[in-house]
């Protein structure tokens, strides 16, 4: 099973979707799929909530 890089939902079957290999120096890297339709992207936390003093 396929996952979207993009939107983190299952690519069935019928759907279109690109390939986009992620290359590493001391491995095999990775491959990321997406949907080629436009999908909405997964909000991502970047920092911390708050921060503590």
């Amino acid at each position: 099973m396929k996952i979207c890089g993009r939107c983190d939902q299952s690519i069935q079957g019928r759907q279109k979707y690109t390939t986009h290999d992620i290359p590493s120096p001391s491995g095999p890297g990775a491959t990321v799929y997406l949907h080629v339709a436009p999908c909405k992207r997964v909000p991502t936390q970047t920092t911390q909530d708050s921060l503590y003093h």
